[in-house]
């Protein structure tokens, strides 16, 4: 598969698609935020390993998030029925994405790559967790759609206040 550097406008509409599903996730606009996900999504938080080589990761097992796009809508549901205790109340959130490269792949979709910092504050907890995206993008006539997204988490377990974030 050939590789090629992305247009300008590519790049723009990229940085555009993160501001604002940035926003939707800080404001807990979950609903508006499914509107960026592509039906045939693969959203996928693996639990990684250390080794000598560094921290890797192994796709066939289990991860912290394997979704698709009904389970993502059913996680939504959940923290919209206020059922989520993880929740109660709801989390303090701010999100910082750099965007650190992007290609432009024959089938035409674009494959970004990032880098993240997400705070999590709630009563007294504060959760941070930083990693690397890799999402795949499909371009539709409503816009980019999030196709599938790896977030590559740098420590290795999560702890003990419960996992409730989208990133």
């Amino acid at each position: 598969m050939n590789v090629e550097q992305p247009s300008p406008s590519a790049w723009q509409a990229i940085e555009a698609f993160y501001r604002r599903e940035i926003l939707l996730l800080q404001d807990h606009r979950y609903r508006d935020w499914l509107e960026l996900i592509d039906p045939a999504i693969r959203y996928w938080v693996p639990v990684t390993t250390s080794t000598l080589k560094g921290l890797e990761t192994r796709d066939n097992e289990i991860g912290y998030y394997d979704e698709n796009f009904e389970l993502l809508k059913a996680r939504v549901a959940k923290l919209e029925s206020r059922q989520s205790w993880v929740e109660q109340p709801p989390s303090r959130l701010r999100y910082f994405v750099q965007l650190i490269d992007v290609e432009a792949k024959d089938d035409g979709t674009l494959a970004a790559r990032s880098n993240l910092l997400l705070l999590q504050y709630r009563w007294n907890m504060e959760q941070q967790f930083s990693g690397e995206r890799s999402d795949v993008l499909v371009s539709t006539h409503g816009g980019l759609r999030l196709r599938t997204r790896q977030v590559t988490i740098d420590r290795r377990s999560i702890g003990n206040q419960g996992l409730s974030v989208f990133f």
